[in-house]
């Protein structure tokens, strides 16, 4: 019988190590599975990877746009804010606060805007304005603003809606005026104001009851 063979002797000042051993193949794939239920588990329940929630967004104003319409105001408001800021927002600026620079007034906070009715309003859209007007206490402008509402595609029926529709945003937004611009108001206006071919002044305005 052979002695058995000597055990090698531990140096001085060596660390000791521990045996290594493979993870099992098993606890790999319960920890992938656990992982990707909780991340179901949020999904559904938190809505942290919903699609539906985060994906189609890109900012705050196309969340908002793409908020569902409540009723035909609501309609009439988002069309209202879409064509302002295709015709308006260059020279009033998306917050209404005008371009002082060029002479266009601010729609915020504005007694045009305001008035208790759209007779003078309607004017301004359709027709456009020629030469100063005082706003808040304030002169603005000596140039013409173009009539917008003359130059909308569509027949007299879709203008007299687009126009409606942008009186409504600009009041609401502006003037915090709740109560929102029928087509049938501004048709009725602009079939009196048909044959004014020049853009209105202030001075004819001043002539337009505010409550019409």
């Amino acid at each position: 019988m052979s002695a058995p063979a000597p055990s090698t002797p531990i140096s001085e000042g060596a660390e000791p190590r521990a045996g290594g051993a493979a993870v099992p193949v098993w606890l790999i794939i319960l920890l992938s599975v656990m992982l990707y239920w909780g991340m179901v588990y949020f999904d559904l329940h938190a809505a942290w990877f919903n699609p539906e929630v985060y994906a189609p967004y890109r900012s705050d104003k196309e969340l908002e746009a793409m908020q569902p319409l409540k009723g035909d105001d609501d309609a009439l408001l988002q069309k209202g804010k879409q064509m302002f800021s295709l015709t308006c927002a260059v020279c009033h600026m998306e917050t209404g606060i005008g371009n002082p620079a060029n002479g266009c007034p601010p729609l915020a906070g504005s007694e045009w805007v305001a008035a208790p009715g759209t007779g003078r309003i309607i004017r301004i859209v359709s027709k456009g304005l020629n030469g100063p007007i005082q706003v808040k206490g304030q002169s603005y402008g000596t140039g013409t603003m173009l009539p917008v509402g003359d130059q909308l595609p569509g027949d007299e029926k879709e203008k007299s809606e687009s126009i409606a529709a942008i009186i409504s945003y600009v009041r609401k937004t502006f003037g915090n005026v709740p109560v929102a611009a029928k087509p049938e108001q501004v048709q009725a206006v602009r079939e009196q104001i048909k044959g004014h071919t020049a853009s209105f002044t202030a001075e004819e305005l001043k002539g337009v009851p505010e409550d019409k």
